[in-house]
């Protein structure tokens, strides 16, 4: 039969024909058609997410090893091929992506592996266990530590700061505070360092905090102060025991003290990188007779990128790596944008990983969920370059590292009162006296002020970790007084949150919803409401930059909150992520009785 050329075939009959497994046409489309393979649906499917639907092995294979499909690559919502089968219960799709990968579904893990706010990751192994820093900004406690044995799976087990008269926090506005942590272990001890970011008043604006424990999730000692202006510190520790500071712009360097107290010398330019585009977060690590030096290049924005260079003496000069960038997302379309700030760590068995941050959009286009941390596997070539994903961006589903040996178990890490099992968080330091338990219920003393406020401390909160969940909380509002409220809190910073509660006004109780975005309320909706007494339930129900919040009376919808993302808003320093909680406006004690969230992923089945 003789098969002519013709002309390009609609990309609906290409994905139909990919699902329903019809080989021969298929082959007839790609190799007889000029039809574009790269094309994708609106949610970003392409041929081979279709194709997962067929359960045809030959269909498959094809697309997989004659046209290079890749049943790792995500769509729009991170969902991989992969994934599709697996929701779909496609058993010889299953089979035929496991060959492919080399692993079972059940042993893969999808990036971010920490989701909500969990950005500037630093990580080391010590022995069988990993752990992990995070930047907090300005909430407290300050700098959480996790912990894992795998390096996908982390629990947070304690904080670098958490005494109210050591963190520096009351007078700093929202986005200041402590930057891009560092975590290292030498001699013994657990250092962290990070940058202190104060308000563009401060007579110093820039100033590193180096505090260490014998533990990993401390008690961490009274922070020294390094005062050298730049951001995103890290240190090193050589073999001959001298301790390093490295800092932006590009990686300077200087000497420490040997408990890393104190600086000694001036610092020195290593590297200034390939770009040049706001070179920072500088770390070191040695391997096999070389510096290697990473670096986070191109702004924090969709141009950001860890880049490398190395060298056999550790004041340079740097090699480039011909592999750079050997982190950067190329492709607007996928889920993972924005993938900088790198740093590596190895296993027990010799092999290597990378952490470092990425963003999510939303449907909407906004990062609700703040910049979080992914976690990639990493090999080095033969000439000892580091190489991640064959350079082909971000990793969205791969293979759970093999768990090592630890015996260690970890409490929750605890400060506030671990009400309801969760790691609440505030807007810089409450006082303990202000919040305890009695039962199963948790008392929250106002102070005395609205939420704009800096001196508003009496908001709980935790990660907002997806762009859809539920919140519910059940409080007592007969110790609401006039002028004040209680309730529900969505909350970005001090600059832009909404509240959602019960109130008192003019001497009548009601419903409050308010939103404050950027230097006021844009709306206060307060409905008078006979007979509230007592418990009330409120609840929110969040679609992307969607809300709906409710009673079991009352209903009020807020269609656009977008000024709860780092995006939404131009004000301030705008770098951490949306949080959900509880708040007390005012001066009174109220009971909190119940609190739930379930926060719903799209990308995990």
């Amino acid at each position: 039969m003789r098969i002519n050329v013709s002309a390009p075939v609609d990309k609906e009959i290409l994905f139909k024909t990919a699902e329903e497994g019809n080989i021969k046409r298929l082959k007839e489309i790609i190799e007889y058609t000029g039809t574009n393979l790269d094309q994708r649906d609106d949610e970003g499917n392409d041929t081979l997410h279709y194709a997962a639907l067929s359960d045809d092995r030959e269909t498959l294979e094809y697309l997989v090893e004659r046209c290079s499909f890749s049943p790792l690559r995500g769509n729009r919502r991170g969902i991989t091929p992969y994934d599709v089968a697996y929701k779909g219960k496609k058993n010889i799709s299953l089979e035929y992506f496991g060959e492919v990968t080399g692993f079972k579904y059940e042993e893969g893990y999808h990036n971010p592996v920490e989701r909500g706010f969990f950005p500037d990751p630093s990580l080391i192994r010590v022995g069988d266990d990993y752990y992990m820093v995070n930047s907090s900004f300005h909430f407290f406690p300050c700098i959480p530590i996790s912990h894992s044995v795998d390096l996908v799976h982390w629990k947070v087990i304690g904080y670098a700061i958490t005494n109210p008269e050591w963190a520096e926090l009351d007078d700093k506005d929202g986005g200041r505070g402590y930057w891009a942590p560092d975590i290292s272990y030498s001699d013994g001890r657990f250092y962290i360092t990070a940058t202190l970011r104060c308000n563009d008043d401060s007579e110093e604006k820039r100033v590193q905090m180096v505090t260490s424990s014998t533990s990993p999730e401390g008690p961490y000692c009274r922070p020294s102060w390094i005062h050298d202006d730049g951001i995103d510190p890290s240190l090193f520790h050589d073999d001959d025991g001298k301790k390093y500071m490295l800092l932006n712009r590009g990686a300077r360097i200087f000497q420490l003290s040997s408990d890393c107290s104190e600086k000694i010398g001036k610092a020195s330019l290593l590297w200034l990188g390939v770009c040049r585009k706001n070179p920072e977060g500088p770390r070191v690590m040695k391997k096999d007779g070389y510096y290697y030096l990473f670096l986070a290049e191109g702004g924090t924005g969709m141009g950001h990128r860890v880049t490398v260079a190395r060298s056999k003496t550790l004041y340079g000069p740097y090699e480039p790596c011909p592999h750079n960038p050997i982190v950067r997302q190329n492709d607007e379309s996928q889920l993972l944008q924005c993938c900088g700030h790198g740093m590596v760590v190895d296993t027990p068995d010799g092999d290597w990983y990378i952490a470092y941050l990425t963003l999510r959009r939303s449907k909407d286009g906004y990062g609700f969920t703040g910049r979080e941390t992914c976690i990639d596997p990493l090999v080095w070539d033969k000439d000892g370059w580091p190489l991640v994903n064959g350079g082909k961006g971000p990793g969205v589903f791969s293979r759970i590292p093999k768990k090592t040996k630890s015996t260690k178990e970890y409490p929750d890490a605890e400060y506030y009162p671990a009400w309801k099992n969760k790691l609440w968080n505030t807007p810089r330091a409450l006082s303990l006296d202000k919040i305890k338990t009695k039962g199963d219920s948790l008392l929250l003393e106002g102070s005395g002020v609205d939420l704009n406020s800096k001196a508003s401390r009496s908001v709980l909160l935790e990660r907002q970790s997806e762009f859809e969940f539920s919140a519910q909380c059940v409080l007592d509002t007969d110790t609401i007084k006039e002028g004040e409220s209680a309730g529900i809190a969505s909350y970005y910073d001090e600059n832009s949150y909404i509240k959602f509660g019960v109130a008192v006004k003019d001497g009548k109780k009601g419903i409050l919803l308010s939103e404050y975005v950027g230097d006021g309320y844009k709306e206060i909706s307060f409905t008078a409401v006979d007979g509230i007494a007592g418990d009330v339930v409120l609840r929110e129900e969040c679609y992307g930059k969607k809300r709906v919040f409710s009673t079991s009376s009352y209903s009020f919808t807020v269609e656009d909150a977008v000024y709860l993302s780092s995006e939404g808003l131009v004000k301030g320093k705008r770098f951490t992520g949306a949080m959900v909680g509880i708040y007390v406006e005012g001066n009174s004690t109220v009971e909190f009785k119940d609190w739930n969230t379930t926060f719903h992923s799209e990308d995990t089945f």
